[in-house]
């Protein structure tokens, strides 16, 4: 990781406004074309929701400011490896949070994500000895059983986080395509609407090459 610069910063201002707040924190909901990524899943035998991952964790690792983190008073830019993804295995009904370190190839992330799905007997495993949790690349969930214009996510106001929060709701066909609506919580001392704009473009010119 790296100090950022926050003298030299373009965006000062607009954080040294934001980042007093108790709850900096914005969010939106809106629909992704997820045709795509339906196919491309299905073709391969993958999870779609793992693919789904993975496609919004490349595109959060494209784009910087998603990697500013607060760390010991200090703003920085994060070496964010890890997913964090709740996820259920079949049969059951309590969801676990799985960590895992990123790949870029998709394929090899499903079967990862998979695996330590199917292998972890807790809740929450821990992060590798000597990483932090701040290495986290986003926070990632699905509710896949209803639709949802909207959803909050558990914040603990005392750390100011900038660990972004994802979750996708059920899937829906419309005119013989499928979307899911993807809600996305930011700091808002760190992200804006244009670069929740970028981070979508990023997102669906990565659906269209799968």
């Amino acid at each position: 990781m790296r100090e950022l610069d926050l003298k030299s910063w373009k965006r000062k201002e607009i954080f040294d406004l934001y980042y007093k707040y108790d709850i900096p924190q914005i969010s939106l909901c809106t629909p992704v074309d997820v045709t795509n990524v339906y196919k491309f899943a299905k073709s391969k035998g993958l999870s779609f929701y793992f693919c789904l991952c993975h496609i919004f964790y490349t595109a959060f690792l494209k784009i910087e400011e998603y990697m500013i983190r607060s760390i010991n008073g200090k703003i920085v830019v994060e070496d964010c490896i890890f997913a964090n993804i709740c996820a259920m295995k079949p049969g059951e009904e309590l969801f676990k949070i799985i960590n895992f370190e990123y790949c870029q190839d998709i394929e090899k992330f499903c079967e990862v994500a998979k695996k330590t799905l199917q292998n972890q007997t807790v809740f929450i495993e821990p992060q590798p000895a000597g990483t932090r949790g701040s290495q986290a690349i986003a926070y990632i969930s699905c509710a896949p059983w209803f639709e949802f214009t909207h959803i909050t996510h558990p914040q603990d106001v005392q750390r100011n986080s900038f660990i972004p929060h994802v979750s996708f709701d059920k899937m829906k066909i419309k005119n013989g395509k499928r979307y899911v609506n993807v809600s996305l919580e930011v700091n808002h001392a760190a992200i804006d609407g244009s670069l929740i704009a970028k981070l979508l473009n990023e997102v669906k010119s990565l659906i269209k090459n799968l």
